[in-house]
């Protein structure tokens, strides 16, 4: 594949012969050499680590990677839940038989 790659073009018409992938930052579709990185991107929506080109790979700096959202782990299967925003909480009812209520005001307000 190395044939294909010329290196010294910009990466888009570098890697036009080649299987592509898009970076989640840019956009730009590249070859799996130039996105061989992967980063989280809180601000655009992506809280867990997702393909990049490795040209924003490096433009990505430590704050920009700060997570957004806070994650808490249910440790039930949910069978059904009701919001009721105007109290900020989430009640949850598992498989387990285990009702649980949860204050969403940090996460909603």
């Amino acid at each position: 594949m190395d044939e294909f790659h010329e290196v010294g073009r910009s990466l888009r018409d570098a890697c036009v012969l080649l299987p592509q992938h898009h970076c989640r930052k840019c956009g730009q579709a590249v070859c799996g050499k130039c996105s061989s990185k992967r980063s989280s991107i809180p601000l655009m929506g992506f809280e867990f680590e997702v393909r990049v080109c490795d040209l924003c790979h490096d433009s990505i700096t430590d704050e920009d990677r700060a997570p957004t959202a806070t994650f808490h782990d249910s440790k039930h299967g949910i069978l059904h839940m009701h919001f009721e925003p105007t109290r900020g909480w989430l009640l949850t009812s598992g498989t387990d038989k285990v009702i649980k209520l949860w204050d969403m005001t940090p996460v909603v307000s």
